[in-house]
Protein backbone atom coordinates (compact mmCIF):
# COMPACT_ATOMS: atom_id res chain seq x y z
CA UNK A 1 0.00 0.00 0.00
CA UNK A 2 1.38 3.66 -0.76
CA UNK A 3 2.35 5.88 1.87
CA UNK A 4 0.96 9.44 1.96
CA UNK A 5 3.72 10.91 -0.10
CA UNK A 6 3.55 8.33 -2.82
CA UNK A 7 -0.03 8.36 -3.07
CA UNK A 8 0.35 12.07 -3.39
CA UNK A 9 2.78 11.66 -6.15
CA UNK A 10 1.59 8.91 -8.16
CA UNK A 11 -1.70 11.24 -8.26
CA UNK A 12 0.39 14.14 -9.41
CA UNK A 13 2.23 12.22 -12.08
CA UNK A 14 -1.21 11.10 -13.20
CA UNK A 15 -2.21 14.49 -13.22
CA UNK A 16 0.46 15.73 -14.60
CA UNK A 17 0.41 13.04 -17.36
CA UNK A 18 -3.59 14.47 -18.20
CA UNK A 19 -2.11 17.67 -18.75
CA UNK A 20 0.68 16.50 -20.85
CA UNK A 21 -2.12 14.91 -22.94
CA UNK A 22 -4.20 18.03 -23.42
CA UNK A 23 -1.52 20.01 -24.60
CA UNK A 24 -0.19 17.92 -26.76
CA UNK A 25 -3.33 17.92 -28.86
CA UNK A 26 -4.28 21.45 -28.36
CA UNK A 27 -0.51 22.52 -29.42
CA UNK A 28 -0.55 20.46 -32.59
CA UNK A 29 -3.52 21.98 -34.89
CA UNK A 30 -2.55 22.20 -38.53
CA UNK A 31 -0.66 25.86 -39.43
CA UNK A 32 -2.58 28.12 -41.37
CA UNK A 33 -2.03 31.83 -43.18
CA UNK A 34 -4.15 33.12 -40.96
CA UNK A 35 -1.78 32.07 -37.48
CA UNK A 36 1.39 33.96 -38.68
CA UNK A 37 -0.60 36.46 -39.68
CA UNK A 38 -2.07 37.56 -36.19
CA UNK A 39 1.37 36.35 -35.04
CA UNK A 40 2.55 39.22 -36.58
CA UNK A 41 0.00 41.86 -35.06
CA UNK A 42 0.85 40.73 -31.94
CA UNK A 43 3.88 40.61 -31.64
CA UNK A 44 3.53 44.71 -32.52
CA UNK A 45 1.50 45.10 -29.57
CA UNK A 46 3.00 46.74 -26.14
CA UNK A 47 4.09 44.02 -23.53
CA UNK A 48 3.45 44.48 -19.68
CA UNK A 49 4.99 42.21 -16.94
CA UNK A 50 2.65 40.50 -14.34
CA UNK A 51 3.20 38.80 -11.13
CA UNK A 52 2.23 35.43 -10.08
CA UNK A 53 1.16 35.56 -5.92
CA UNK A 54 1.85 32.50 -4.42
CA UNK A 55 0.09 29.25 -5.28
CA UNK A 56 -1.39 28.46 -1.72
CA UNK A 57 -3.15 32.52 -1.57
CA UNK A 58 -4.47 31.91 -4.78
CA UNK A 59 -5.96 28.40 -3.93
CA UNK A 60 -7.35 29.80 -0.48
CA UNK A 61 -8.79 32.55 -2.71
CA UNK A 62 -10.48 29.59 -4.54
CA UNK A 63 -8.66 29.24 -7.48
CA UNK A 64 -8.51 27.06 -10.02
CA UNK A 65 -5.50 25.51 -11.55
CA UNK A 66 -5.38 25.94 -15.24
CA UNK A 67 -8.42 27.46 -15.65
CA UNK A 68 -7.24 31.58 -16.69
CA UNK A 69 -10.60 32.51 -17.74
CA UNK A 70 -13.06 31.55 -15.57
CA UNK A 71 -10.70 32.49 -12.53
CA UNK A 72 -10.39 35.97 -13.81
CA UNK A 73 -13.49 36.29 -15.31
CA UNK A 74 -14.62 35.55 -11.02
CA UNK A 75 -12.38 37.98 -10.22
CA UNK A 76 -13.84 40.77 -11.86
CA UNK A 77 -17.53 39.80 -11.10
CA UNK A 78 -17.11 39.62 -7.52
CA UNK A 79 -14.19 42.61 -6.68
CA UNK A 80 -16.53 44.70 -4.47
CA UNK A 81 -14.02 48.01 -5.00
CA UNK A 82 -14.40 46.99 -8.90
CA UNK A 83 -10.92 47.18 -9.64
CA UNK A 84 -10.21 44.37 -11.28
CA UNK A 85 -10.26 43.97 -15.10
CA UNK A 86 -10.34 40.70 -16.67
CA UNK A 87 -7.49 41.31 -19.54
CA UNK A 88 -6.84 38.57 -22.25
CA UNK A 89 -4.04 38.23 -24.46
CA UNK A 90 -0.75 35.98 -24.43
CA UNK A 91 1.70 34.83 -22.56
CA UNK A 92 5.13 35.06 -24.29
CA UNK A 93 6.52 30.95 -23.53
CA UNK A 94 9.45 30.91 -26.00
CA UNK A 95 8.13 30.63 -29.34
CA UNK A 96 4.83 30.50 -28.71
CA UNK A 97 2.36 32.96 -27.86
CA UNK A 98 -0.55 31.16 -24.93
CA UNK A 99 -4.36 32.53 -25.19
CA UNK A 100 -4.14 33.69 -20.93
CA UNK A 101 -6.10 35.82 -19.05
CA UNK A 102 -4.68 37.95 -16.07
CA UNK A 103 -6.28 40.48 -13.99
CA UNK A 104 -5.44 44.25 -14.10
CA UNK A 105 -5.61 45.29 -10.37
CA UNK A 106 -5.90 48.93 -9.99
CA UNK A 107 -2.83 48.84 -12.40
CA UNK A 108 -1.05 45.90 -11.16
CA UNK A 109 -0.55 42.78 -13.52
CA UNK A 110 -1.49 39.43 -11.71
CA UNK A 111 -1.74 36.11 -12.92
CA UNK A 112 -4.90 34.50 -10.63
CA UNK A 113 -3.80 30.83 -11.80
CA UNK A 114 -2.65 28.33 -10.09
CA UNK A 115 -0.58 25.78 -12.30
CA UNK A 116 -0.07 22.50 -12.19
CA UNK A 117 3.44 22.51 -13.62
CA UNK A 118 5.64 24.30 -12.23
CA UNK A 119 5.58 28.15 -13.61
CA UNK A 120 7.55 31.33 -13.21
CA UNK A 121 6.47 34.19 -10.39
CA UNK A 122 6.77 36.94 -13.09
CA UNK A 123 6.16 36.65 -17.09
CA UNK A 124 6.10 39.04 -20.18
CA UNK A 125 2.04 39.49 -21.47
CA UNK A 126 0.46 41.33 -24.26
CA UNK A 127 -2.88 42.31 -23.91
CA UNK A 128 -4.79 41.58 -26.86
CA UNK A 129 -7.69 44.80 -27.00
CA UNK A 130 -9.35 42.74 -30.06
CA UNK A 131 -9.76 39.88 -28.51
CA UNK A 132 -13.54 39.42 -27.33
CA UNK A 133 -15.77 36.64 -25.96
CA UNK A 134 -18.48 35.26 -26.74
CA UNK A 135 -21.58 32.69 -25.62
CA UNK A 136 -21.21 29.74 -27.65
CA UNK A 137 -24.17 28.22 -29.13
CA UNK A 138 -25.73 26.14 -26.26
CA UNK A 139 -25.25 29.52 -23.99
CA UNK A 140 -23.08 26.63 -21.31
CA UNK A 141 -19.73 28.47 -22.00
CA UNK A 142 -17.91 31.48 -23.50
CA UNK A 143 -14.98 31.39 -26.55
CA UNK A 144 -12.54 33.81 -27.58
CA UNK A 145 -12.52 35.73 -31.02
CA UNK A 146 -10.04 38.18 -32.29
CA UNK A 147 -11.41 40.12 -35.28
CA UNK A 148 -14.54 37.76 -35.97
CA UNK A 149 -12.55 34.27 -35.66
CA UNK A 150 -12.39 32.02 -33.15
CA UNK A 151 -9.00 31.65 -31.37
CA UNK A 152 -6.56 28.62 -31.21
CA UNK A 153 -5.35 28.08 -27.60
CA UNK A 154 -1.81 29.34 -28.94
CA UNK A 155 0.22 31.11 -32.07
CA UNK A 156 2.96 29.06 -33.04
CA UNK A 157 6.13 30.66 -34.47
CA UNK A 158 6.84 26.92 -35.52
CA UNK A 159 3.69 24.70 -35.54
CA UNK A 160 5.75 21.96 -37.71
CA UNK A 161 7.68 21.16 -34.21
CA UNK A 162 4.46 21.40 -31.91
CA UNK A 163 3.03 18.54 -34.48
CA UNK A 164 6.56 16.60 -34.25
CA UNK A 165 6.52 16.48 -30.64
CA UNK A 166 2.79 15.05 -30.67
CA UNK A 167 3.29 12.62 -32.90
CA UNK A 168 5.87 11.26 -30.79
CA UNK A 169 4.45 11.68 -27.84
CA UNK A 170 1.66 9.48 -29.70
CA UNK A 171 4.21 6.80 -30.60
CA UNK A 172 5.44 6.52 -27.08
CA UNK A 173 2.21 6.18 -24.99
CA UNK A 174 1.01 3.59 -28.18
CA UNK A 175 4.07 1.78 -27.07
CA UNK A 176 2.74 1.51 -23.43
CA UNK A 177 4.81 3.96 -22.20
CA UNK A 178 2.78 6.20 -19.35
CA UNK A 179 2.12 10.24 -20.48
CA UNK A 180 3.76 11.29 -17.45
CA UNK A 181 7.15 9.69 -18.96
CA UNK A 182 6.41 9.94 -22.31
CA UNK A 183 6.46 13.76 -21.82
CA UNK A 184 9.61 13.71 -19.93
CA UNK A 185 10.92 11.51 -22.87
CA UNK A 186 9.73 13.96 -25.78
CA UNK A 187 11.00 17.24 -23.48
CA UNK A 188 14.39 15.48 -23.33
CA UNK A 189 14.58 15.20 -27.07
CA UNK A 190 12.71 16.63 -29.57
CA UNK A 191 11.82 19.61 -26.58
CA UNK A 192 15.66 20.07 -26.08
CA UNK A 193 15.71 21.01 -29.81
CA UNK A 194 12.81 23.21 -29.87
CA UNK A 195 13.97 25.32 -26.99
CA UNK A 196 17.06 26.13 -29.10
CA UNK A 197 14.95 27.89 -31.84
CA UNK A 198 14.74 31.69 -31.87
CA UNK A 199 12.34 32.63 -28.97
CA UNK A 200 9.60 35.35 -29.66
Amino acid sequence: MLDGQAANDAQRQRELGDLAIRNAAAMAFPPTDWEQKVLGEVLKLPRVAVVRPPEQELLAADMVRNDCHVNCHTQEANDPERLSRHITGWLIDGSDLILHSVVDYGGQWLCLTPQLAPAPSKFQFIPDPFIEWRGTSDGTAKEAFRSGNPLPTALRKYPEAHIRMRDEFSRLMASGMSAFDARKRVDATLGVEFRKKDPI
